[in-house]
């Protein structure tokens, strides 16, 4: 559920390998266009698996349309901020055998989806390494693939089916690796986008030219320290040089624009409750000092004000 870059790519190459695969999307233009032309990938470096078009057979605009025959995993690759609207329609599926796959960024996204299915034993976390851009109404690019992504179970129960859907998505190119320490990973990704995300989106300027001014730098060095601090304030424990490899990664980062600084340029509603916001939150839960993450939270919370009421709730 959710066609953007990561829906597309996830859906695209799992349709490539022939899994039955069945896509819902909001967007009406976005379903016309999946049912004329199919799933288009722009690869051309194959990052993944190269340039690719296939045709999707089953794609609906909300999932009561075919609440009739519910998946047997269904993998959110929605935004996290209306991932609890979402999930009243997952709900109303009715399947106590669907798993239910967290396939997004942002912290405690799968624990919004135990609270509204009411248990902990069909959901599962992927933490996805790789993205891209939509190129236009048609063509998602894929802009890098950092192989293996991981997935991880809430409970015992469940950690076979995800065992097995890791090794679906590596059949489709898609390389991941179950996790039995899934946090630690969670945490990472967490980090390493909070540290830019938002200073990007405020600033509109690209990862390598926030690390290149040593003001902004300074800001991400301190989300990073905080993110740290929280995160082993939850047992999560990080080996030994891990800001630096954080550093290092955001230096090689490039020219690339976050997507939050387009969902704050064109006044949609962004992700920073789960990133800087969840950082923040938890940080204050367990008395430590969160200020850089409050800060640059607090402040993409106001640019948000300026969406049209209906979008912001």
């Amino acid at each position: 559920m959710g066609t953007g870059v990561v829906g597309s790519i996830l859906a695209g190459h799992l349709l490539k390998k022939g899994e039955e695969t069945v896509l819902v999307d909001a967007d009406p233009e976005r379903v016309a266009g999946l049912k004329r032309s199919g799933v288009k990938i722009q690869d051309p470096r194959r990052c993944i698996s190269g340039d690719f078009t296939v045709p999707v057979q089953e794609v609906y605009q909300s999932i009561q349309e075919f609440s009739s025959k519910p998946p047997d995993a269904l993998f959110l690759s929605i935004k996290a901020c209306i991932l609890e609207e979402v999930m009243q329609d997952v709900k109303a599926l009715k399947n106590d055998r669907l798993l239910v796959v967290s396939f997004q960024n942002g912290l405690g996204t799968e624990e919004v989806i135990a609270r509204a299915l009411a248990t902990r034993r069909r959901v599962m976390r992927v933490v996805i390494n790789y993205a891209g851009r939509i190129v236009d109404s048609q063509t998602v690019g894929v802009g890098f693939f950092n192989p293996p992504n991981h997935i991880g179970a809430l409970e015992p129960d469940c950690v076979p089916a995800a065992r097995e859907l890791a090794a679906l998505l590596t059949a489709a190119d898609l390389a991941t690796q179950y996790s039995d320490n899934i946090q630690f990973q969670v945490w990472e990704k967490v980090i390493l986008n909070s540290a830019l995300c938002a200073i990007s989106a405020l600033t509109d300027l690209s990862i390598q030219a926030v690390m290149g001014m040593p003001q902004l730098r300074a800001i991400a060095e301190g989300i990073i320290r905080e993110g740290m601090a929280v995160a082993g304030s939850e047992g999560v424990s990080f080996p030994a040089g891990f800001f630096h490899y954080c550093v290092d990664y955001l230096n090689k980062a490039g020219a690339h624009k976050p997507s939050m600084c387009a969902d704050c340029a064109n006044r949609r509603k962004t992700e920073i409750d789960f990133l800087n916001g969840m950082i923040a939150e938890r940080g204050l839960r367990a008395g430590v000092p969160v200020p850089y993450n409050q800060t640059v939270a607090a402040l993409i919370k106001g640019l948000e004000y300026h969406i049209p009421n209906k979008e912001r709730s």
